[in-house]
């Protein structure tokens, strides 16, 4: 009974080290750690585009006023109201000067243009990642509670018939049991074949085989000091 037991006690322990290691545990780690990631960049990328547009924005405000100026000083410079040349001459000087400015203006939209159809291409693509990757999650997640039930389910089901099991042995002689499971590794009860202990593999003095073979009393190997059982 107690070789049995303890073969339950081994199943439920490596039962229990699968379900703490699934590999689906980690892929989820990572997904998340990875969506964690592309939604920062999404993050940055918005608010690059929104601070983009802003200050394209604020450009063409700069432009249309440039515009105007232009506009004003040209009818004045070729309407015929303006006829002193040192006049003249400062207002051509001028309108070239608002000339070249409203050329950089003018460039520098485009070049704001260009940067949001970049953040809004990044913006799109990120995005998409994270539905493809929420999606994978949702499914990863799904596999891992599945199996998780499953590995819980069979735990339970080893640890009733433990526990069935483990009311047919004496209290003291289970209380030994578990103290020897603690005390050597999680196998206390070491089966005997061909006269040699299953635990240390040490070779028993024929009495104390003998003695084992029964399998009617508590016999503890010599050397290692584990329960033994005869099993041929």
């Amino acid at each position: 009974m107690l070789l049995e037991l303890q073969g339950m006690d081994m199943q439920i322990r490596e039962l229990a080290k699968t379900l703490a290691g699934l590999p689906v545990r980690k892929e989820i780690e990572d997904l998340e750690a990875t969506l964690r990631a592309l939604r920062a960049s999404l993050a940055d990328a918005n608010a690059r585009l929104a601070r983009c547009r802003k200050e394209q924005k604020e450009v063409e405000w700069s432009l249309k006023e440039t515009a105007a100026a232009i506009e004003a000083i040209s009818r004045k410079l070729y309407g015929g109201v303006v006829t002193n040349p040192r006049e003249i001459e400062g207002m051509r000087g001028k309108l070239k000067m608002l000339e070249a400015g409203k050329a950089k203006l003018e460039d520098r939209i485009i070049a704001y243009m260009e940067e949001s159809e970049a953040l809004e291409a990044q913006a799109k693509s990120t995005g998409e990642e994270i539905d493809q990757g929420a999606s994978n999650l949702e499914r990863l997640k799904s596999a891992r509670d599945t199996r998780v039930s499953e590995i819980e389910s069979e735990i339970s089901g080893i640890t009733e018939r433990r526990e069935a099991l483990a009311a047919k042995v004496s209290g003291a002689l289970l209380l030994k049991y578990e103290q020897l499971v603690k005390d050597k590794g999680g196998v206390a009860v070491a089966p005997v074949q061909g006269g040699i202990c299953g635990g240390c593999h040490v070779v028993l003095p024929a009495s104390l085989a003998s003695r084992a073979r029964p399998n009617d009393q508590v016999v503890r190997c010599e050397s290692c000091g584990r329960i033994l059982c005869w099993v041929g």
